[in-house]
């Protein structure tokens, strides 16, 4: 049996829907991030950020463990998020941004 550490080293990021029908969808496409659900890249983003500014409130409360307790899930946020950005830097991701701009989508 995995511990809870060990299936989170084996996370997952996905880009959900990988035929996006509009401009939009195709720079802020949906993604799954293992253990956080799935929501638009910049709502993973957003919530990337807003764990980073509780870090910085407990870090002047002094609340170390609690730091400590997140930084796992906090580090594999990031991961997701830039596993998902090296996903969408591939040359046939920008080919269907190229093809959805030529199309006026």
């Amino acid at each position: 049996m995995k511990t809870f550490n060990q299936a989170l080293g084996e996370m997952k990021t996905v880009i959900w829907d990988t035929s996006p029908k509009t401009l939009q969808d195709a720079i802020d496409p949906e993604i799954w991030i293992e253990g956080f659900g799935r929501m638009l890249l910049s709502q993973h983003k957003a919530r990337f950020v807003r764990a980073s500014e509780d870090f910085l409130k407990r870090a002047k409360a002094e609340d170390y463990d609690y730091i400590e307790g997140r930084m796992t899930a906090y580090h594999h946020m990031l991961e997701g998020i830039q596993h998902a950005e090296k996903d969408m830097n591939t040359p046939a991701w920008k080919t269907r941004i190229t093809k959805l701009k030529k199309a006026g989508k």
